[in-house]
């Protein structure tokens, strides 16, 4: 007989949550008996419950369609005395396997937390497999935290997919996005030093090796409500075999202590090339011995590159706030204040056959008298 409760908890087939007991069969099988039976060609998917609890995983969890993985929330690490209250699924350093595949249309994962239990303090961590391993269209990922972990999220393959309310300190690369030819969604985000504050080998790595987002083949991603702290990019838009990113949009979005807040990499031709659209963004550069970069930066490759922005701030760039190297590239800026950067000028465009319109307005180091050859470099055409 088929189970037709709407609930299923992983601790009637067997899971522990102790933290040291391998529970990866027992929440195999609550999601097996959790999965659609297909009868009358209908899907009665249900979901998964996971009680407070650490569970180990040694294998992926596949979510096939219509199932969701649940937990009952999380603590933040670190603001109370029980720093892993609530429900976790713990994954061993350097996993080649992601704790959680999406493999299901529509199937769900909610109010969880992942924990890597033994990465190393000292170091850098060990390339590892994302947390979630996203392969199906329509997934819902909401209520997360990624404490830790090398790689978070991964939509591969997968589109129209929603990420909300997502937290943690992924060192490598909080949500990547490669081989996507529709619209997906990431609404919330909240990256910063839980795991790892400054100093430690592991945040020294992100800030010269990680990126909060990073944007392969996909088309009109819709980015809102970002905030990411601590990274070599806060944003990227990059290339791989399958191609590239297209149709960026991102509102509200903070990237601080980033060397580079955007940046944009991925070869492109007259009609079809990377392009950004960004509203309220801010960028500010980290100091100190931090490595230092452009605040927005266009590289040689990226031709034909368009970036569209309105209300945005880019201050204390370790080199220039904006730097486009790319031919044929274009930059329409509106209210864009650059602030102390670090290298002049605060606004410069290399290639002759690219082009800006933009109203801005400068701050210079010490507040210095305006000097156009400070502000700008533009071009001789």
């Amino acid at each position: 007989m088929p189970n037709t409760s709407p609930f299923i908890n992983v601790r009637d087939y067997g899971a522990t949550g102790d933290g040291k007991t391998d529970d990866t069969a027992a929440i195999a099988a609550a999601i097996a008996a959790a999965a659609p039976t297909g009868g009358g060609g209908q899907a009665t998917g249900n979901t998964v419950v996971l009680p407070a609890g650490k569970y180990v995983v040694s294998a992926s969890l596949n979510l096939p369609p219509a199932v969701a993985l649940e937990g009952m929330g999380w603590n933040t690490p670190g603001s109370q005395a029980n720093v892993f209250a609530g429900s976790w699924l713990v994954v061993g350093a350097g996993a080649s396997f992601s704790p959680v595949t999406i493999a299901g249309g529509g199937a769900a994962l909610r109010r969880l937390g992942f924990n890597v239990a033994d990465q190393p303090r000292s170091g850098p961590p060990p390339s590892a497999a994302p947390m979630v391993h996203v392969t199906a269209h329509n997934a819902l990922i909401e209520d997360v935290l990624l404490y830790n972990p090398y790689g978070g999220v991964y939509l591969d393959g997968a589109a129209q997919a929603v990420i909300r309310r997502l937290w943690g300190q992924p060192v490598r690369y909080g949500v990547r996005v490669d081989r996507s030819q529709d619209v997906n969604y990431l609404e919330t985000v909240h990256f910063w030093p839980y795991a790892y504050p400054a100093g430690t080998d592991a945040a020294t790595y992100q800030l010269a090796n990680g990126t909060a987002i990073e944007l392969f083949r996909c088309d009109n991603p819709h980015l809102s409500n970002i905030f990411a702290f601590n990274y070599n990019k806060g944003l990227s838009l990059s290339a791989s075999p399958a191609g590239t990113p297209h149709k960026v949009h991102l509102m509200n979005a903070d990237f601080d202590g980033c060397v580079t807040g955007v940046h944009i990499d991925a070869p492109g031709q007259a009609g079809y090339a990377a392009t950004l659209q960004m509203v309220n963004v801010t960028v500010q550069s980290p100091g100190g011995g931090a490595p230092k970069g452009h605040g927005i930066w266009v590289e040689p490759a990226a031709a034909f590159a368009m970036i569209q922005a309105s209300n945005l701030r880019v201050a204390r760039s370790g080199r220039h706030a904006v730097m486009v190297e790319a031919d044929d590239a274009s930059f329409f800026g509106h209210n864009v204040s650059l602030e102390h950067w670090g290298e002049d000028p605060g606004f410069s465009i290399s290639a002759g056959s690219s082009f800006a319109y933009l109203d801005a307005g400068f701050s210079a180091v010490g507040g210095e008298p305006y000097a156009p050859r400070r502000q700008f470099r533009l071009p001789k055409t």
